[in-house]
């Protein structure tokens, strides 16, 4: 039975299918990280690193390659593609040069001449399971933090991006990493088996609550650690002295960039009623002017959904939403001969009761809220269950601060749209997940931080 099947959602065409990995091969890879993690984490952080700098040189070479892979494969449009393929790059570049100093040991006196060391070991193989709409960033950014640290890998791809996924290992094979990191198709039943086998060590996911929660309870059945990276429903707080000349393009690249299919893309936004008007009405602007298409055309603003099943889960949503009493203020009338598509859509009048206030609408849909004032606008952006990100907009940068602090999540961006960079630490809080990715904190998440005491 073929499992992993690679379908370009803007033709519907079935492209390739893979089986799922056989008991043999699975642990042959298994076994393969396990034993090669003993030279691996005896290699300096310089050694380590031109690894990833040989890498990062590849995903260069092969940049227009690997975006048009993604287009065809998730419907990512062409030049969010290139995007994501050259922040792989940043990572590779950023971690190959800075995990030295990040993990270096450093000691200090406590008391009359007691020394304290601490120490960042690996700790051994990592089991990753990841997701589909960012085939490239959301493996590679953790991949990179996790073997500069000394840890080796096995990596679970989605389903439906196999053919992002057999490119990636290729490149990872011809940087000379093929020993520490190898790709898995694997079922949910051998992913569990995974996690209780005593030789990993700790796993880490992106993707949905569910794969998160059956992740969480069976690392922590085996006592082992695990990070999650889960959804989010990031609330987009515009107060009434922003600059709408700068915030509505941000607000359209936040809610519309890959189709509307991001953990940290805006999803609530909530305007405080005396710009209400004014903000609305050039959204609604703004929102008119996306052109529905193939992914591979540079003129195209909204490629399709990456699967069937998600299109219709997302229309449910907003069908379900509007049943209930939200209001319509716009959806896009164009229409296309294949696809699966979602119109990008705008709702308002949004209640508790309702799909699309209560859920992550994962897609190109904009849901409005109007709030009387600061106080307001803050108890709204708490009231989710998510805490991924947040945005403030405010020409009062002290104002927007103060609220920033009071917002539930685990980043906040002034004035600039919610973005992941390999500089500082991503991650969230609630049913968001728990650990952090990226930056200094990614980079220590997988360590066993030791503490090494010496009597002067």
């Amino acid at each position: 039975m073929k499992n992993f099947a690679s379908i370009n959602p803007y033709t519907e065409e079935a492209l390739k299918q893979y089986d799922f990995i056989s008991s043999s091969e699975l642990e042959e890879k298994l076994n393969s990280v396990h034993t090669h993690f003993e030279t691996w984490k005896k290699k300096s952080f310089t050694e380590r690193g031109e690894y990833f700098l040989k890498l990062s040189f590849l995903f260069r070479r092969d940049a227009d390659k690997l975006a048009e892979l993604a287009s065809i494969e998730m419907g990512k449009l062409i030049h969010e593609a290139k995007a994501e393929v050259l922040k792989s790059v940043s990572a590779c570049d950023f971690y190959a040069t800075q995990s030295a100093q990040i993990l270096k040991s450093h000691i200090t006196e406590i008391e009359n001449n007691n020394l304290i060391e601490i120490q960042y070991q690996p700790i051994g193989v990592v089991l990753g399971i990841f997701p589909w709409n960012f085939p490239y960033w959301q493996i590679l950014r953790s991949v990179i933090p996790i073997l500069m640290s000394g840890n080796t890998m096995l990596v679970k791809p989605a389903p439906n991006i196999p053919q992002c996924s057999i490119a990636l290992q290729e490149l990872i094979n011809e940087a000379g990493l093929g020993d520490y990191v190898r790709t898995i198709f694997a079922n949910n039943s051998q992913i569990e088996n995974l996690i209780a086998d005593e030789r990993i060590k700790a796993s880490t996911l992106t993707g949905s609550e569910k794969a998160g929660s059956i992740v969480a309870s069976t690392s922590a059945k085996h006592i082992k650690k695990s990070v999650l990276e889960l959804g989010g429903s990031d609330p987009f707080i515009i107060l009434e002295d922003a600059d709408l000349d700068a915030c509505i393009p941000v607000a359209i690249n936040s809610r519309f960039q890959n189709n509307g299919q991001s953990c940290i893309a805006a999803k609530r936004f909530i305007i405080n009623k005396n710009i209400a008007e004014a903000f609305i009405q050039k959204i609604i602007d703004a929102t008119k002017k996306l052109q529905m298409g193939n992914p591979l055309e540079n003129d195209v603003n909204i490629g399709p959904i990456a699967r069937k099943d998600l299109m219709e889960q997302l229309s449910k949503q907003v069908i379900d939403s509007v049943n209930l009493g939200a209001k319509l203020l716009f959806q896009s009338q164009q229409k296309t001969k294949q696809g699966y598509f979602f119109p990008p859509t705008i709702l308002s009048n949004i209640k508790p009761e309702m799909p699309a206030y209560s859920q992550e609408l994962f897609g190109p849909v904009m849901s409005l809220f109007v709030v009387e004032n600061d106080r307001e606008a803050i108890q709204l952006a708490n009231d989710t269950q998510f805490g991924l990100g947040a945005s403030v907009w405010s020409k009062n940068l002290y104002r927007a601060k103060e609220i920033a602090e009071q917002i539930e999540s685990g980043q906040v961006f002034i004035n600039r749209l919610v973005r992941s960079d390999v500089r500082f630490p991503f991650g969230g809080i609630k049913h968001s997940g728990f650990g952090r990715e990226l930056g200094e904190f990614g980079l220590k998440e997988f360590c066993n931080i030791k503490s090494i005491i010496t009597q002067g």
